[in-house]
């Protein structure tokens, strides 16, 4: 099982895809009136408790990137930081990508705006509707992580 994670400090989107093609996304809401230390703490305990109960073996979460507010960036920094710190003492390997690998994984080409990468997993994976943004971005980059594991499989297959 891949747990993608698209970390936020008002919402945490995440998707839980399986090999067989089992797909479940979820929001965790944490909204705006929360401290930094308690959003962190959120984050940690409920990413920890989809490993365990979920059986996650391996996360996905989006690269570092540039943002024009320094404050949101050290703010979206803490979240991340929790959801890896979670995985990592779970034995969970984390897996960085980058939007524009992300979404030539999904879509084939790495500058696809957001209606094309939703429409693009709801015609890969058959979900019955579209998911609110921060869970589209998040099965976007398990899918993404699952094409590289194929990827990386039959590769080592052939040699």
């Amino acid at each position: 099982m891949i747990l993608g994670i698209d970390p936020g400090s008002i919402r945490m989107g995440y998707a839980l895809l399986s090999n067989t093609g089992e797909v479940k996304t979820g929001t965790l809401r944490l909204g705006k009136n929360l401290g930094l230390a308690q959003k962190t703490g959120a984050i940690f305990s409920f990413v920890k408790d989809l490993i365990e109960k979920k059986g996650v073996k391996q996360m996905a979460m989006e690269k570092f990137f540039y943002h024009k507010d320094p404050r949101a960036l050290a703010i979206i920094s803490h979240c991340r930081g929790a959801a890896m710190a979670a995985a990592v003492l779970a034995d969970v390997p984390v897996f960085e990508y980058s939007p524009m690998e992300i979404k030539k994984a999904v879509v084939g080409y790495g500058h696809a705006t957001k209606e094309q990468m939703a429409w693009m997993l709801n015609q890969i994976l058959n979900i019955p509707s579209d998911p609110p943004p921060d869970e589209t971005d998040a099965l976007a980059v398990a899918l993404c992580h699952l094409a590289r594991c194929r990827a990386q499989s039959y590769t080592e297959g052939e040699g």
